[in-house]
């Protein structure tokens, strides 16, 4: 094998840092040999120093001379050398090009052992990554035989890969590794079979059309599937609507001969058309146009080259498909979200008694409030108890009227009916009058320190917003929260001045938290830091997932008393902030909580100063009586 030594470092490990496409690569290499079945087996649990990911094929095999002369040839283009772009018995369109798909290996690991079976004759190579960096720039690099596995068997034609010495460490995903690698192939199927540890990939482990929301096959798309009339470039496959937003998840994968080429492409389009909707859209289009004649996909094979004339061309039809995609995603989202309002607050039975005036006047409004993208279908439920108190007032319809002919404007609406105002400001000052509350008991368990560690734990359980005041919604909080408690109960001999007082699991927007409390009196130490840094490490190892709930990333939060420790002690704390892994005080969280909440009061306190939490004290010392005084 002759290369530079640079060769596989820019070829293999800088192309190649993850497994699936790494398989991937083994999987087209199969299917180029014609077979019809290949195996892949990982190794279950964590990676150790004797793991090994197999790669096994029943395709033509390969002998001595094509191991010499096209397997270990860098940069071998297959269809030029032979004169062909389909495989020699089957037909099939060839997938390999640049040939450099061979280095892929050592992107993730250091050794490479090829043993190949042809008409009865078996040859078997083991290619070592830190062997092949050693040898002096112009010599060739010579794989070692394994003899034992070399010589004459009687076995099928077929090829096997085995790939040692992996980079990794932590336990493979089988499900995350199926997904990944049945999303790279358009052309698995019954004839053409992948396994992975035995169990073969299906329509399940990919994306499908039949399970979106809504999905369009490109002909019913603008400009259909056609590319380029005069160079006949067509394309084929689909683009649809998930039901659920993703932020990982997304985007439309691109194929040629059957093997993406990229995935979760938005076509170059700016991140400002319709935001929102780009978590929606999901798709697979197959443009073989791209790796035909001319090779308009990037070494790596996982980017089209945009700037080729191919590439623009097809941008430019994706990018017109996705705005027209979007906008039907923002009509389906209107339509939706007025079924959920006019079917809320039992306000489609109070509709259908209206007069035909009264309704008219009444969906003029819902149509108003659709439109706005700042009203949620939960929060219009005030602007529908207006609707119903105002509804038979001809001044109100006539109101109605006038703000129509100048545009439907719910701000505008708004500052006209001021019972809007005072509706909302109600409805917030009683959220900030509970929080604040008990923001107060926490401000007096910190006082009182250990003697009221019991009340501090339920009071973080149930109100995660102390953590972090931006979280509206906390979800998977007993399930995390028992795992780790389970799985790091403190020992009975633990001093009392070191025992936590809680560690809890709150879930947020696919982000797992892992909170550990300590007790209001602790100091911040070393040991501390280990102890959280271990929980944080143990949750990213079990708990992260890919799975719809499961956490995408998880990040540690320590609270404590107050911070202390010497240079070494703040050394880590700021290397674990770097690792999403910081450190707070209760009083830290305590102000930040009341900032939050006391700007909320003040702020409405001037649209609805009647309703501040100072005038209902007010008025109900006044309604007690001296006593309360």
């Amino acid at each position: 094998m002759r290369f530079e030594p640079t060769t596989i470092e820019h070829l293999g490990l800088k192309l190649y840092v993850s497994l699936p496409p790494v398989l991937g690569e083994l999987v087209s290499n199969a299917w180029d040999a014609e077979a019809n079945n290949v195996w892949i087996t990982i190794p279950e649990g964590a990676i150790t120093d004797d793991s090994e990911v197999i790669v096994t094929d029943d395709g033509n095999g390969m002998g001595a001379k094509e191991l010499q002369d096209a397997y270990l040839r860098i940069g071998r283009n297959c269809r030029e050398e032979l004169k062909r772009d389909v495989s020699e018995s089957k037909r099939r369109p060839l997938m390999g090009r640049k040939g450099i798909g061979k280095l892929s290996a050592f992107g993730v690991a250091t050794e490479l052992e090829v043993r190949s079976v042809r008409e009865g004759s078996a040859i078997c190579l083991k290619l070592n990554y830190d062997d092949m960096k050693s040898v002096p720039a112009g010599q060739p690099y010579h794989p070692t035989v394994v003899a034992e596995r070399t010589g004459d068997v009687k076995e099928w034609n077929g090829t096997e890969i085995r790939i040692r010495k992996l980079h990794r460490h932590k336990p493979i995903s089988d499900s995350w590794l199926r997904r990944e690698l049945a999303r790279r192939y358009t052309i698995i199927d019954k004839r053409f079979k992948v396994f992975v540890n035995g169990k073969e990939l299906s329509s399940e482990d990919k994306r499908l059309k039949e399970s979106c929301k809504t999905a369009w096959d490109v002909t019913a798309l603008p400009g259909g599937n056609v590319i380029d009339v005069s160079a006949g470039w067509l394309v084929s496959g689909w683009i649809g609507l998930v039901e659920k937003s993703s932020q990982i998840d997304r985007g439309v994968d691109v194929f040629a001969r059957g093997k993406a080429v990229e995935l979760d492409t938005m076509f170059g389009l700016k991140t400002t058309d319709i935001q929102f909707a780009r978590a929606y859209v999901v798709g697979e289009i197959s443009a073989d146009f791209l790796d035909a004649a001319e090779d308009n996909i990037s070494t790596g094979r996982n980017s089209v080259h945009w700037e080729s004339e191919e590439g623009q061309k097809l941008q430019d039809w994706g990018q017109a498909a996705l705005k027209w995609v979007f906008e039907q995603w923002r009509a389906i989202q209107a339509k939706e979200k007025e079924e959920r309002i006019v079917k809320g607050a039992e306000f489609e039975k109070w509709l259908s008694m209206r007069t035909s005036r009264e309704k008219q006047v009444a969906l003029k409004l819902i149509k108003a409030i659709v439109n706005d993208p700042n009203i949620e279908p939960e929060a219009a439920a005030p602007l529908l108890e207006i609707i119903k108190a105002n509804i038979e007032f001809a001044a109100f319809q006539e109101l109605v009227d006038e703000i129509e002919k100048s545009g439907i404007n719910i701000e505008t609406l708004l500052k006209l009916i001021g019972d809007w105002r005072i509706i909302e400001a109600r409805e917030h000052l009683k959220l900030a009058d509970g929080r604040l509350e008990i923001m107060e008991r926490l401000s007096e368990y910190i006082e009182k320190g250990a003697l009221e560690v019991k009340k501090i734990q339920p009071l973080f359980e149930e109100n995660g917003w102390l953590v972090d005041p931006t979280w509206s919604e906390v979800t998977g909080q007993t399930t995390y929260t028992t795992l780790l408690r389970k799985h790091f109960a403190e020992p009975n001999e633990l001093p009392d001045v070191d025992r936590r007082l809680d560690i809890l699991g709150y879930s947020v927007g696919g982000v797992l938290y892992v909170v550990e409390l300590k007790r209001p009196e602790k100091s911040l130490s070393r040991k501390d830091l280990d102890q959280i840094e271990q929980y944080v490490d143990w949750a990213r190892a079990n708990l992260k997932g890919t799975g719809l709930d499961s956490p995408a990333y998880i990040r540690g939060i320590l609270i404590v008393g107050k911070l202390g420790g010497g240079a070494e002690t703040k050394e880590k704390m700021e290397r674990l902030a770097g690792d999403d892994i910081r450190v707070e005080t209760f009083r830290d969280l305590l102000n930040r909580a009341q900032k939050v909440y006391g700007e909320v009061e003040s702020r409405l306190r001037s649209i609805a100063p009647e309703y501040s939490r100072r005038a209902r004290r007010e008025r109900t010392s006044k309604q007690k009586g001296p006593s309360a005084q």
